[in-house]
């Protein structure tokens, strides 16, 4: 991450009159920016019925104002360094809610799971199809590996049990997972990066002169970007993220390099607001939930 980083910085030197030109002349359209945020708020309530039903896929349930209010509040936990806190906060409240522990945190990890694979794959697509003409041959190796890696998916979640003990403090044996819940994971999730994609593609037209922006490079440029940022140890993959969209943009035809660290800046704060708002907003009900709980410790540690 660290190269990734210096590589954004060391091709940006001598640009800063660019980077500064662009950021005076930008004046968002509100109208865009106002379409952008709603399609991601939409792709939020889209993962979280996915959850939802990955749960009952695995013999577990929970209402969706419950689902809701542990997905957002869960989300918080990506200001923490490190990349698995958020996983570890949804099992546990979902716990709390009266979810069994092996069913919270294998259904948490199976969306986790599947989710990098899904975004691996929408990510080798739509960059294979943008940058057809200088990868060749290696377009199918982009696509090759996306796929497997989603095959491999009922394979590699059960193997992450020690991350889940880490997490949670507990020994947990995960359930077995059944095509149904891998689909359901593997559906929602490939909709949501194409949502997220989309709305990017909105931000950009919204943020940058002009309309041509290639939709598929956008697609493609969000995802790695967002990709890089998941697996990074920051808090929120603040930094690798930003440095990704900056060094890749302007082979997939989204922007400049100086238009391409105005965006990332921009689409940093969009994003965090849109991330973070409704986990505060959802808060005080959670720590209120918890009380009751600790006033009530012989219903609060029943494990079902």
């Amino acid at each position: 991450m660290l190269a990734l980083v210096g590589a954004a910085i060391w091709a940006l030197r001598g640009q800063l009159p660019a980077v500064l030109a662009i950021a005076r002349t930008t004046h968002p359209r509100w109208s865009l920016v106002a379409a952008a945020s709603a399609i991601m708020l939409f792709t939020y309530a889209l993962l979280i019925e996915g959850w939802r039903r990955v749960l009952a896929a695995l013999g577990g349930s929970l209402a969706l104002p419950d689902a809701a209010r542990i997905w957002f509040v869960s989300n918080l936990a990506r200001l923490l360094p490190g990349a698995f806190w958020q996983l570890g906060a949804m099992s546990e409240m979902a716990r709390r809610r009266g979810v069994a522990v092996t069913i919270s945190t294998g259904a948490a990890i199976l969306v986790t799971i599947v989710n990098l694979f899904t975004g691996i794959a929408v990510a080798g697509v739509f960059a294979s199809t943008a940058l057809r003409d200088r990868l060749g041959a290696r377009t199918w190796w982009i696509l090759g590996l996306g796929a497997v890696a989603l095959a491999l998916a009922p394979v590699v979640v059960p193997r992450v049990s020690a991350i889940a003990r880490r997490m949670t403090g507990r020994d947990i044996v995960m359930p077995r997972f059944g095509l149904r819940a891998v689909l359901v994971a593997a559906v929602t999730t490939a909709a949501a990066w194409l949502a997220y994609g989309f709305a990017f593609w909105l931000m950009t037209r919204a943020v940058l002169p002009g309309d041509a922006r290639s939709l598929g490079g956008c697609i493609a440029l969000y995802t790695i970007s967002y990709l890089a940022g998941l697996l990074n140890p920051a808090p929120a993959g603040i930094g690798a993220a930003e440095s990704m969209m900056v060094f890749l943009a302007p082979q997939l035809g989204v922007a400049t390099q100086p238009e391409a660290l105005v965006l990332s800046i921009v689409v940093r704060i969009w994003r965090t607001v849109l991330e973070i708002m409704p986990g505060l907003l959802a808060l005080p009900l959670a720590r209120r939930e918890l009380g009751e709980e600790a006033a009530q410790p012989s219903r609060g540690n029943r494990i079902p």
